[in-house]
């Protein structure tokens, strides 16, 4: 996950604190299937919303085919199908730099951008069936957003 830059303060007491904002990191959030997925905002490189997705024979389901982003070909993911879901026809693709690679993920719309604080994520209940998320929040608007684990969607 990202940090800002850290800011580190003395107290009168002469201990150290660490700047809240320091423990923040910023989430772009897709939406999928009515639910919200936040995604660090620095491994998002771009989001298409007119794009051409090219059929490829035998690869996961999931694998809605690749598209070509200025001469860079890539795989497109669709987290509907990733999670059990059905498919939506009308996407929105946020291109993502995961682990040295490129990819695209398939949402149905994205939000907005959002600071959150690291000490507010929850991890995910053990017995969750929730394979590609690594931890849930609160929003300041009261809603819920769990936290996607992209590298996850190349090896999981």
């Amino acid at each position: 996950m990202s940090e800002k830059n850290m800011e580190v303060n003395t107290s009168p007491d002469g201990t150290e604190e660490v700047a809240a904002e320091a423990q923040v990191t910023k989430y772009m959030i897709g939406v999928s299937d009515g639910l919200r997925y936040g995604i660090d905002a620095e491994q998002v490189e771009t989001i298409l919303t007119d794009h051409t997705i090219t059929h490829m024979p035998c690869v996961p389901e999931y694998v809605r085919g690749i598209v070509n982003l200025r001469g860079q070909i890539m795989p497109v993911i669709d987290l509907r199908l990733r999670l059990g879901k059905p498919p939506k026809d009308d996407c929105i693709i946020m291109v993502v730099n995961v682990e040295s690679e490129t990819i695209s993920i398939l949402v149905d719309t994205v939000e907005k951008m959002v600071d959150i604080p690291r000490s507010a994520i929850l991890p995910m209940p053990t017995q969750s069936h929730q394979k590609l998320v690594s931890g849930m929040c609160a929003l300041p608007d009261g809603g819920t957003m769990l936290i996607l684990d992209c590298g996850l969607l190349l090896h999981g």
